[in-house]
């Protein structure tokens, strides 16, 4: 039994999140299964031949940007499926590549669905650029993105409600969150995870 992924998606400048024209797209063997039209879109299809886990990697090529290499694990799907997936290419600018796959999807893959979906991979990107702004050149752990605070470490991010949140570190020390910057470094955070306390919202752990 044949068993078929078809996926649609996006492919855009990282920085500017404008579209990519012919863009190739092509498959582990390095077939071309497609290109991207002058919106960035594009549609393929992957076929199965044998039952078990579907594995598979894609490669987005353009010539000025430096090439994704996605690598996919699905599982033993029982028939076919379909997917959206959208790539950020990057030109070696500052802003990273991306890839955000969309695996619940309602509908044919054209190209209205995909514009869709895009719009909320759009407000993810926006937020991690600004976020990568703000944490450029410090080694800050309370940053600021559109006036919001946020606890930051090397890897992930936490909201706070204010900068006079306490923080505990390292379960001993309580410390008001726009002081933060002065008694730790981002780069010695180990993790982070939020709390539950009443006047105490995030613990941070350096050891």
């Amino acid at each position: 039994m044949t068993r078929n992924i078809n996926i649609a998606g996006l492919v855009v400048d990282s920085k500017t999140l404008l579209p990519i024209e012919a863009a190739g797209i092509y498959w582990t063997d390095e077939t071309l299964l497609g290109k991207t039209d002058v919106r960035g879109y594009f549609k393929i299809s992957l076929s199965f031949m044998a039952d078990g886990e579907m594995r598979f990697k894609l490669k987005i090529i353009k010539k000025g940007y430096n090439n994704i290499m996605q690598s996919e694990h699905w599982g033993n799907l029982p028939g076919d499926t379909k997917a959206l997936m959208y790539f950020g290419l990057d030109k070696g600018s500052g802003s990273n590549s991306f890839s955000k796959l969309v695996n619940k999807v309602i509908g044919d893959l054209d190209y209205h669905i995909t514009l869709e979906h895009f719009d909320q991979v759009k407000i993810a990107r926006t937020f991690d650029n600004k976020l990568s702004a703000a944490k450029a050149g410090n080694q800050d752990v309370l940053v600021k993105v559109d006036d919001k605070p946020y606890i930051v470490n090397e890897t992930g991010w936490i909201a706070i409600s204010s900068d006079k949140d306490s923080i505990l570190i390292n379960k001993k020390q309580l410390v008001i969150a726009d002081k933060i910057n002065g008694i730790v470094k981002r780069k010695s955070i180990k993790w982070m995870t939020p709390l539950d306390a009443k006047n105490t919202k995030l613990a941070i752990y350096t050891k």
